[in-house]
């Protein structure tokens, strides 16, 4: 018995929304937050560690909600610029607002990081769903 996760995803399509828009209110909040006595100068931070990981799994998340609401995989272009972009957009609005955070380029390329890790994953789970259907992999 094979389980057609497509199926769940579209069948739940309203909860995965729900929850993508969740997280990604979430990551605009830990971003925009005032300002923590972490240093800005270092290279690889716990706050560096969250944007990668953040980023990695909000593009998953990118992929996996376009599924729920199309009837085709996201764009792998989307996957790619959607992220990047959100990841611009926060270090800029943290520039304007007066939250006591600076805009950091290095927050920008552990965005880009995580995005593409999370672009990774997202192609390995299609080859791997791709696999157990018997289908070729297409992309």
């Amino acid at each position: 018995m094979s389980i057609d996760f497509v199926h769940i995803i579209q069948r739940h399509k309203h909860i995965i929304g729900i929850l993508y828009a969740l997280f990604t209110s979430s990551i605009l909040i830990g971003t925009l937050i005032p300002g923590s006595s972490l240093s800005e100068y270092e290279v690889f931070s716990y706050d560096k560690l969250m944007h990668l990981l953040a980023f990695m799994a909000w593009t998953l998340g990118t992929g996996i909600c376009w599924r729920a609401y199309n009837d085709q995989r996201a764009p792998l272009k989307l996957l790619v610029v959607a992220p990047i972009l959100f990841g611009i957009a926060i270090e800029v609005l943290q520039g304007i607002l007066p939250t006591n955070r600076s805009p950091e380029w290095m927050d920008v390329v552990f965005d880009a990081i995580g995005t593409i890790l999370g672009l990774l994953v997202y192609l390995l789970l299609l080859r791997i769903k791709d696999k157990k259907e018997g289908q070729n992999f297409e992309h």
